[in-house]
């Protein structure tokens, strides 16, 4: 290539000439390509279409790519020794140098959904060795991202059926999942006008009920969001919300799914009215269900947590008491799950059976399914001190009902 040994970065290349652009233009698709090139194509040639992605054109306005013009010209100053401009293998590893250009292209509406995405590409190549984009920091991006969900209009009706999701809300907030910011900077943009950003992620969940991996992407994103911000922003979240994350856990579509749910339930449960709120959407049910036909340690310790902080509320025992395999199904994993698992056991029932000393209909249920008998065991075992306390808490709550009984333990009848 007539001694020519510099390699141009492949963003400098036009996909219809294979030369270094002289004149990058974009097209109404969000393609970029070398005026002259274009022209050709456009006018003629006659062609009607995008040369990359066969989409028909509707608008055949050329727009300048100046901050690409900017970086061709610069490499071109550095590489002076060479006056050609004929087509040179594109250098693989300048992801840096297309960064800049993406962040200023992501600044023109019709090409933001484009520029995301390629953004998105660029992190994930990219992930496991972040020396290679110094101009901007997960911080930085983080922000940016997050200004297109929170200025993406949503509609205002109760829900999205259809596949309805604008394509800038998709890639924004996947794009938000892949990024790493830190701590404070996560609680500053999210705490942001009010809570802006925490009140678009609730209703991405609420309305698009047919896009469940938004939906799951905007959970998590919610997940880490909740662990850093002030409670005044956890306590105010709408019943409906509430009801949308309960049906994700109904529908069971993934185990990620569940325990990034839970996972926000146990982050929430404690502030304003959300307790009343989820008993109201119908979560204790859901919850005894699930936890019914579960058997993996980690998912059972959350619903366990979950649900005894439901229990604290009368309205959240008087469901869980109406509903026929509570009692037995938390009563079924008590030795079944961990010493974790045990204890939460323990401390449901007995936030519970602590308040039904005086209905005889509840404590003999709970012989019938046999939690009396693992009471009993878990006091005579090697649980801990304060899981033991509580067991003996429940067993003198009812241990006259229970000492009539044939099959209770005579030595726990002195």
């Amino acid at each position: 290539m007539d001694g020519f040994d510099h390699r141009a970065p492949s963003y400098f290349i036009c996909p219809i000439s294979l030369q270094v652009m002289k004149d990058p233009v974009t097209i109404y698709t969000g393609m970029t390509f070398d005026r002259e090139s274009i022209q050709k194509w456009l006018f003629s040639y006659k062609k009607i279409t995008c040369p990359i992605t066969k989409q028909p054109l509707s608008d055949f306005r050329l727009t300048p790519n100046s901050n690409l013009l900017r970086l061709i010209q610069s490499w071109s100053l550095q590489n002076a020794s060479s006056s050609t401009t004929k087509f040179v293998e594109p250098e693989p590893n300048d992801h840096d140098a297309l960064m800049k250009v993406l962040l200023e292209e992501i600044k023109q509406p019709h090409l933001q959904v484009k520029s995301l995405r390629k953004v998105k590409s660029l992190i994930q190549e990219n992930r496991g060795d972040s020396s290679r984009i110094t101009c901007i920091s997960d911080d930085g991006l983080f922000s940016l991202v997050a200004s297109f969900v929170v200025k993406t209009e949503l509609p205002g009706i109760p829900q999205i059926t259809g596949n309805d999701t604008p394509a800038i809300m998709n890639e924004a907030v996947s794009l938000l999942c892949l990024l790493r910011p830190s701590d404070e900077k996560l609680k500053m943009v999210a705490q942001n006008e009010n809570g802006l950003l925490i009140d678009s992620l609730c209703l991405i969940i609420t309305q698009y009920l047919s896009n469940l991996q938004i939906r799951i992407q905007a959970a998590l994103l919610l997940k880490s969001i909740f662990k850093v911000v002030d409670g005044i922003y956890k306590d105010g979240l709408r019943v409906e919300f509430l009801e949308s994350i309960t049906e994700i856990l109904k529908d069971q579509i993934s185990k990620h799914g569940s325990l990034t749910v839970l996972a926000i339930l146990m982050e929430v449960m404690s502030y304003g009215k959300n307790k009343e709120k989820a008993i109201k959407g119908g979560l204790i049910p859901v919850l005894i269900e699930l936890l019914a036909e579960e058997n993996e340690k980690h998912l059972c310790e959350m619903m366990l947590v979950v649900l005894e902080k439901l229990c604290q509320k009368a309205e959240g025992r008087a469901a869980f008491v109406a509903h026929p395999a509570g009692i037995a199904v938390v009563s079924s994993k008590i030795f079944k799950v961990s010493h974790i698992g045990d204890d939460k056991s323990i401390s449901l029932l007995l936030c519970v059976l602590r308040f039904c000393i005086s209905s005889g209909e509840v404590a003999r249920e709970f012989m019938e399914v046999g939690g009396v008998t693992k009471i009993c065991l878990v006091i005579q075992s090697g649980c801990n001190s304060r899981t033991k306390e509580k067991a003996r808490e429940i067993l003198g709550f009812h241990l006259k009902t229970w000492n009539k009984t044939p099959c209770f333990p005579s030595f726990f009848k002195a």
